[in-house]
């Protein structure tokens, strides 16, 4: 194993690898009075090996293994420097100390490391963020005919920018809802900067606790076995002729429901972006 520097270091890991990975050191943790804990799952299909050291560390990175559904955690009170192979590719990050990180797939079912609410018990676990690309944006509020009687609902907002679009743009009314308190600050920024923190409002809750049984309209950026854990609540609380519309991936089981389908193309992109409309 590879030896630590005098600023030691440890980590936490699921049971199911605690035989390949490095174990706690006891005298450390006492050493520690306070400190934050940074953590990676494994959301993938596959075993993913990556390296770890601290950011500030001149020692080599640990190798670590991580398997499907596990979770990996750093107690710690600095960055962390995460590096791990895609291919032939390289991939590094510099992880900021407290936060939660999952490896997942990209849209182009690469590899990928990604930010987001992860492995947190007050949270489920529906979808990294990525922002949509505004053109996107635009089609979906198109496809789904948002108008200023419209009381819009995005699960998962992210910034909010599809929220502030339909307000500024269409004068429709809006709640997002999203789990991370950095994205809600970025919304309510972009809404003060809108001019529209009339007609839209920003919570940072956790989806399945949120009464949206008012909404009209319900947008999706999330995964689709979200949006699959998600449809039963439709279903109950959504009233008869609400639009749902969802970006990249479909809602399951409701393919009757289904009215418009559209590609559409996003400069630099190597693939188009799926948007799908339905009707409650």
């Amino acid at each position: 194993m590879v030896g630590f520097v005098a600023a030691a270091w440890f980590l936490v890991v699921s049971p199911s690898t605690q035989g390949t990975n490095p174990r706690p050191n006891p005298d450390i943790n006492a050493q520690v009075e306070k400190q934050e804990e940074l953590t990676i799952r494994n959301i993938t299909h596959e075993t993913v090996r990556y390296r770890i050291k601290p950011s500030s560390s001149v020692s080599d990175p640990v190798r670590m293994t991580i398997h499907m559904g596990d979770i990996d955690m750093f107690p710690g009170n600095e960055s962390m420097d995460v590096s791990f192979q895609r291919g032939t590719e390289t991939i590094s990050y510099r992880l900021d100390v407290g936060m939660p990180y999952s490896f997942r797939y990209d849209e182009n079912d690469e590899l990928e490391l990604y930010e987001g609410s992860h492995g947190r018990d007050d949270a489920p676990d529906l979808a990294p963020f990525v922002p949509t690309p505004m053109v996107v944006v635009e089609k979906m509020l198109e496809m789904v005919r948002v108008n200023r009687n419209d009381i819009l609902y995005d699960l998962g907002c992210g910034d909010g920018r599809i929220v502030i679009l339909a307000a500024k743009k269409y004068g429709a009314r809006g709640v997002g809802i999203d789990i991370d308190p950095q994205r809600i600050e970025e919304a309510n920024a972009a809404a003060r900067e809108a001019g529209v923190e009339n007609l839209v409002e920003f919570r940072r809750q956790d989806v399945f606790k949120v009464d949206f049984s008012e909404a009209t309209v319900i947008a999706l950026y999330l995964l689709e076995e979200s949006n699959e854990l998600l449809r039963p609540l439709f279903d109950r609380f959504l009233q008869p002729g609400t639009r749902v519309v969802s970006h990249n991936y479909p809602v399951p089981g409701w393919k009757e429901k289904e009215m418009e389908f559209a590609s559409v193309k996003v400069e630099d992109d190597e693939e188009p972006h799926d948007v799908y409309l339905y009707l409650r």
